[in-house]
């Protein structure tokens, strides 16, 4: 066996109701609250003041689905022109946990696009407390924010990585994906399963990598149909946020591959939802992986199992079950442009993680 690398220092509190425990995880800290825009009327926002009264000294409710650079740039100079607060509670999606992540630190310069060069000197820190409210992202484990440049910019995003991003504490309850629709808990659930696969077709997987990616892969597999038939099924929903927590593990290490590189752009033209983006291309992704590295292709063998002799096809009707196409061109993408497309993108810091090579790239069928 080869060396491999392990790290994640995040405390992580999973469970039903944990997120009563925050008065208890901020202890006397005071907290800036970031969440997302629609937390005022769901009632997310006084259940947080009940939970943390006094301790919130300000409340951010306006990070959008996809955070651009320029916003966060500014709500970063203005919280730290004269931070008054020790700590930062983001409550939200992977958009709201990427958008407290790039907050929570203060480069040495004072400037914020100095945080993209993850050599840079933080002289300044806020702990963070990740929340999530969607079971997908696993942004809550991870030390990567997502910053977005704009619709018609290039690249489309970008990712700031620096060691201090990692959150002090993740706070999984369960209970808050119950206020999330049908389409965005499957979704979630599918930037997940993206996530899971794209770290076992990985070149930096390793063997506790793949122990929780396969996890994370048949956890989704098993429980996404039963959420998407019945979406009051808390104990599938449950096993969907253990999912996504463990999938956040697997890619805090192996960083994601070539569905998510795919996923940037089709999302950035298309306005397709990020989980969405990701999972169309995933069998197709699949074949490509297949063959390349026999170590790989049997940790791959165990998501199905081996009674499953093609399983890039029964993901292909899965994904088809819940109302996902895999066509290339219901996302934009003309059939014979893809392998072109796909090749480009296998150069980008997440297609190179892949292990085919542009070169062994073919057509999707």
């Amino acid at each position: 066996m080869s060396a491999f690398f392990w790290h994640n220092p995040v405390r992580t509190v999973f469970g039903a109701d944990t997120l009563s425990m925050l008065p208890e995880v901020v202890g006397k800290r005071s907290v800036l609250l970031l969440t997302f825009r629609s937390a005022q009327d769901s009632g997310l926002i006084a259940r947080l003041k009940s939970l943390l009264g006094e301790r919130i000294v300000e409340i951010i409710d306006t990070v959008p689905s996809q955070p651009e650079r320029q916003y966060v740039a500014e709500a970063h100079a203005r919280i730290w022109s004269a931070p008054n607060f020790d700590a930062i509670v983001a409550v939200g999606g992977g958009s709201v946990l990427d958008c407290g992540k790039a907050l929570s630190c203060r480069p040495a310069s004072g400037k914020f696009q100095h945080l993209f060069n993850e050599n840079c000197t933080i002289d300044a820190r806020r702990p963070l407390i990740a929340v999530p409210t969607t079971a997908g992202s696993g942004s809550e484990l991870t030390p990567f924010s997502i910053i977005w440049n704009g619709p018609n910019a290039k690249p489309a995003k970008e990712t700031i990585f620096h060691p201090e991003l990692w959150p002090e504490t993740a706070i999984i309850d369960p209970e808050l994906t119950l206020s999330l629709s049908q389409e965005r808990m499957r979704n979630s659930a599918l930037d997940t399963l993206s996530h899971a696969l794209e770290a076992i077709w990985n070149r930096r997987a390793s063997p506790i990598t793949d122990t929780l990616a396969v996890q994370a892969a048949r956890g989704v597999i098993a429980n996404l149909p039963k959420v998407w038939r019945y979406p009051g099924d808390f104990a599938a929903r449950t096993e969907l946020s253990l999912a996504a927590m463990r999938a956040g593990m697997c890619v805090s290490n192996t960083r994601t591959a070539l569905a998510h590189a795919l996923s940037y752009a089709v999302t950035s033209s298309r306005g397709i939802p990020h989980g969405l983006a990701c999972a169309f291309s995933l069998p197709w992704v699949w074949r490509l992986a297949q063959g390349h590295n026999p170590q790989r292709d049997a940790v791959l063998a165990q998501v199905f199992g081996p009674a499953v002799q093609d399983p890039a096809s029964s993901l292909e009707r899965l994904l088809h079950d819940i109302g996902i196409s895999t066509d290339f061109a219901d996302y934009g993408l003309a059939q014979e442009g893809a392998i072109q497309f796909a090749a480009y993108f296998a150069t980008t810091p997440q297609g190179s993680n892949f292990i085919a090579t542009p070169t062994k790239l073919t057509e999707p069928e």
